[in-house]
């Protein structure tokens, strides 16, 4: 069972980058004394999504709403459905596709995003026929704002049979963009490998497309041949573009977390966001997260080198070309499934899933734009052995919006809302 706590939690001891210690000697040498930003006030709102739904995606759209998308039992199908926010209320929802041959993972989540007020844009992952391990990622666009949808086509071409999945879509230029990851570097001679005939090392690569609004495909390029498995990638838009962030993997299997801007229709070099120096040799199922306003860029993500699990908190001042010192958010039982917006005021919001005495909690906190976190706050207690979904949140006129699910009976996806200092 969930139950919604607003309750506050004790403040651990936190290490600031170098440019919130800086901020913070120049505040305290003209005499200010900062304050920590203030617990936020959570209130469930009635969600649209049907029993059984699961595998939330928040995404705030061009004009600034919100929209929310899940998938939900369909009789023997699954259905990829929607719902837009209409002030403290969720609109009547609408339905993509649906299928009895869809891939479904609690990890790997399908999205609906208002590209523009009419262009919008869906994906959802499918069996490949006769395999018994291969998946693939199927797009579907819209030009009337979600009411129709085009036959869906395969957002990849490369005909292999492997996994394909794990995908953002955004905006970009005057049409969409995604980022997923995909298996098709393990196939040698159309044998599946996890090393090549000379012992190196094969792994999933970080691929990028664009469509212009009428959903041709105009580019299909690769950015990373060898990223985690199975950690989503994120996207933000600064001033100067989007800018992704993904879990890096290096043969010696270190899986720390970087950042590539997209600029001049070119991805440039990762820039490495904090340095964890965690070797697994497996997916953690753990991708970071990024939001931008300007040039302000934070990434949220979860690490646990040397078996210290962590959740952390980057900054960037210059769109994403460097970032300062990470700043510990939780390191008290964190399973990580972390979400990062930016307020108007510039305050990160950060969310997390963490060990609670009973089931999972998830929690959030407020660090400011100068790096002063605030309290960690409970906004619900899962009854579950360990995390099977990933919360999300936006930020609506002012409003955080949140969304989760709840595994109680035949569950269903639960929001909730919170206003934000402007």
């Amino acid at each position: 069972m969930i139950s919604m706590q607003f309750k506050r939690a004790g403040v651990k001891e936190l290490r600031y980058g170098a440019v919130a210690a800086m901020t913070l000697a120049m505040l305290l040498a003209a005499g200010c004394e900062r304050e920590p930003p203030g617990p936020l006030s959570f209130s469930e709102i009635e969600g649209p999504a049907g029993d059984g739904a699961a595998q939330p995606r928040l995404v705030t759209a061009q004009d600034g709403s919100g929209l929310l998308s899940w998938l939900e039992p369909a009789g023997d199908d699954y259905a990829l459905r929607f719902a837009q926010l209409d002030n403290d209320a969720w609109r009547e929802p609408r339905t993509v596709a649906s299928g009895d041959d869809w891939f479904i993972n609690w990890a790997d989540t399908p999205s609906v995003v208002p590209v523009s007020e009419n262009f919008w844009a869906a994906h959802w992952l499918r069996y490949q026929p006769e395999s018994y391990f291969a998946y693939e990622i199927f797009v579907a666009f819209s030009e009337d704002g979600g009411v129709s949808w085009t036959p869906p086509s395969l957002l990849h071409q490369d005909g292999t049979e492997s996994e394909h999945g794990f995908v953002t879509l955004f905006p970009d230029r005057d049409g969409v963009g995604a980022v997923w990851l995909d298996g098709r570097n393990y196939l040698v001679d159309d044998v599946y490998l996890y090393e090549d005939p000379d012992g190196n090392k094969l792994g999933t690569s970080l691929r990028y497309a664009r469509f212009n609004a009428s959903g041709d495909r105009l580019e299909a390029v690769g950015i990373d041949e060898m990223a985690c498995d199975c950690c989503l990638p994120d996207v933000a838009q600064s001033d100067d573009g989007p800018v992704v962030t993904y879990r890096d993997r290096t043969v010696e299997e270190r899986r720390d977390i970087v950042v590539r801007r997209l600029e001049e229709g070119e991805w440039q070099t990762p820039v490495a966001v904090g340095t964890d120096n965690w070797v697994i040799e497996a997916c953690p199922i753990n991708g970071p997260v990024i939001a931008a306003s300007g040039d302000d860029v934070v990434v949220a993500w979860f690490t646990a080198a040397d078996n210290a699990p962590f959740v952390r908190l980057a900054r960037s001042v210059d769109g994403g070309r460097s970032f300062g010192d990470p700043i510990d958010i939780d390191s008290a039982g964190s399973f990580g499934h972390v979400d990062v917006v930016l307020s108007e005021s510039g305050d990160a919001v950060i969310s997390w899933l963490r060990s609670a005495d009973e089931g999972i909690a998830l929690a959030v906190r407020r660090v400011s734009e100068d790096g002063l976190p605030g309290e960690t706050q409970t906004v619900a207690n899962i009854d579950i052995g360990r995390p099977a979904d990933f919360p999300q949140m936006i930020v609506v006129d002012g409003r955080l919006v949140l969304a989760w699910t709840d595994f109680d009976g035949a569950g269903t996806v639960r929001t909730a809302v919170a206003e934000l200092d402007r």
